[in-house]
Order: structure tokens, then sequence, then C-alpha cells
């Protein structure tokens, strides 16, 4: 078939639309259809549609449209401090990675008769040709940021609907806190009940499109939010706010200093190490083995890897409550 490729042609439009409906043609679609896969072709989807209290409505509330439009915004940027870093609450330490990330993905138009926020996320070398033997190791190479983010975004949101729409009480804040593990956050939280919370919206409907090619996704498909979850959601991500646990993290860094009482086997070791985009001090419980691999480390100046469950008290330092890894970091990798 003719592609036109110069935009600034004057039959550029006429040319465009014979392609479009010869494509529909030949797959049994619609050009509309056609348009749209064209447009998202080797990205990822996210569509967040709003469905209206009134079916028959035909328009919807201009604030209740920005208060959409700004939930959606702000998931994203939540799921993207996620995949960095997994906390309870990010408040203003907003990591620089996912305000970037945010302006970097396209909103898609709506389709007629539906309040749709498309969210399209581009996949880097999603539509590069791919050999046999290349489509055999996908799935086990390392997976581009957009995608680790959709991903993340897909999961939290499955994470939320468990435990506030699936669930037959309200989770337990020992259930939030594990949730965090999973992504979950208060600002995640507030996205959704902010959205809900919109008097013409009467349920939150959101799918994911995944770009082929690229392994990874968790395989949600679609889910539902329903007006109702609104104030459980909403209650989650208060317990969220004043939560200290921010959830199992793997950190590779310098041994800084260390305790141990005269009278004990076991200590404390303090490491310098990079959470989020800043170094931090973090304390971590630790063994009398551990204790001496890491008094090696420091006279070495070598790093040191630690995976387990961090913690800060809100105004607080970071510390690890319980430590599951640790040793050198050698020529390790964490995912």
């Amino acid at each position: 078939m003719l592609q036109p490729r110069i935009i600034e042609a004057s039959d550029y439009a006429l040319r465009m639309s014979d392609l479009l409906t010869s494509l529909a043609v030949w797959s049994g679609s619609t050009p509309d259809a056609v348009a749209q896969e064209m447009v998202t072709q080797g990205s990822d989807v996210a569509e967040w549609r709003a469905v209206g209290l009134h079916e028959r409505a035909i328009s919807l509330p201009l604030e209740d449209g920005l208060t959409l439009i700004q939930s959606v915004r702000n998931a994203l940027v939540a799921a993207a401090n996620s995949t960095m870093q997994r906390r309870a609450y990010f408040g203003h330490s907003t990591l620089k990675i996912a305000r970037l990330h945010a302006r970097s993905v396209h909103m898609g138009q709506t389709r007629r008769g539906s309040y749709i926020v498309p969210i399209i996320s581009r996949i880097p070398g999603a539509l590069e040709p791919v050999s046999d033997v290349d489509r055999l190791s996908l799935e086990v190479r390392a997976q581009p940021f957009e995608r680790r983010v959709m991903a993340q975004l897909a999961e939290s949101l499955a994470a939320i609907r468990e435990m506030a729409v699936d669930s037959s009480q309200e989770p337990t804040q020992r259930q939030l806190n594990d949730s965090v593990a999973q992504g979950v956050s208060h600002e995640l939280c507030a996205a959704v009940a902010g959205a809900l919370e919109a008097e013409a919206v009467s349920e939150l409907d959101v799918s994911f499109s995944w770009a082929e090619r690229i392994g990874g996704h968790p395989g949600v498909r679609s889910l539902t939010l329903p007006k109702q979850a609104g104030p459980v959601i909403g209650r989650m991500a208060e317990k969220l706010r004043g939560s200290d646990v921010v959830g199992e993290q793997a950190l590779v860094g310098l041994v800084r200093s260390h305790r141990r009482e005269p009278d004990e086997d076991d200590g404390w070791v303090y490491l310098r190490a990079t959470i989020g985009d800043k170094l931090k001090t973090v304390g971590l419980p630790v063994t009398s083995e551990q204790l001496h691999e890491a008094l090696m480390a420091a006279d070495e100046k070598r790093p040191v890897h630690v995976r387990g469950r961090l913690s800060r008290a809100v105004g607080g330092a970071w510390r690890f409550d319980s430590v599951s890894d640790f040793g050198l970091a050698g020529d390790r990798l964490f995912t």
C-alpha cells in the first residue's frame, strides 16, 4: 500500500484516509480503530474510563474532568516513585525521575460516548526488528523503565482493588504496610480516591494493553473500582501517610560506622546509601558474623549490599527493621 510520508503535502490527509480505509477493509476493522492501533503501536496503554452516574449524560462537569486528569497524572507519578523505591508516603520527596516520566507520556484522544483518559507510554526499542533468538530471551532482559512503571501501576491498582473492593472488611494497618512492597502508597490511594469523589463519576474502569515484543508485565488487563470504595481507599491513604513502614528494599552502600554494646555479640552498622536520588545514612541490625564482614568492607573501602524491611519514622532516620541478606556487594545486581 502507498504510505504517505510528506505531512506538508496538500493531499496528505486524503492519502492517509485512503490508507486507513484500505487497512480497515483488510483487517475487518474500522479506520478509527486502525488509526488508534497505529498511534499506540510499541507502547503500553492504560485507559482510565470514568463511568457516569447517569448513563445518558452527554457531558461531564469541567471540574470533574479536571479532577480525573489530575488524578491519573498523580497515579502515574506515584507508580514511578514506587518503581524506584517502595515507600508508604513520599510527601515532598517525589523523585525527579518520576516527575520527568510524567512529562514524557502522552494522553491519547478519548472515544465517542466515553470519558476516557488514555495514557500512552512508548517503550524504547519495542518497534525494532527482533530475531527468533532474541525473541526467546526477551523475558529475561532488563525491562525499560517505561514498562516497569506501567507494570507497577497495574500491580498496585490490583492490590488496592483486592483490599478495598474484594475483601469483606477494610485492610488492617499491617496489611497496608505489607502492600507497600507491591507499590501501594499514600499518593496512589489518594489519586484513586480523588477520582472517585467526583460527583458525576460512579466508577473507574482501568484497562491495560501491553506493547508486543516486550515481556515482563503482570498480566493485568482490566479492573473496576466502584464509587463506594472511594471512602475506604481514602482512609487507606491516610493510614499510609502516618505509617513508618517503607517496605522491602535492597540497597548498596559504604559502611560509615558501627555500634555494639560490650556485653552483646550483635550490633548495628550504618551505611551511606542512595535512597531515591539522595545519599542517606541507613542503620541496620547485624549479627556478629555480619558485623565482622562489615568491618572488613570498611577497611577495604568496598561496598556492601543489604536487603530487608526498610522503614523511617515520620521526620526520623532511615533504618532496616529486619535484614534478610547482607554481604559484600561484589558484582551482585539487584532488581
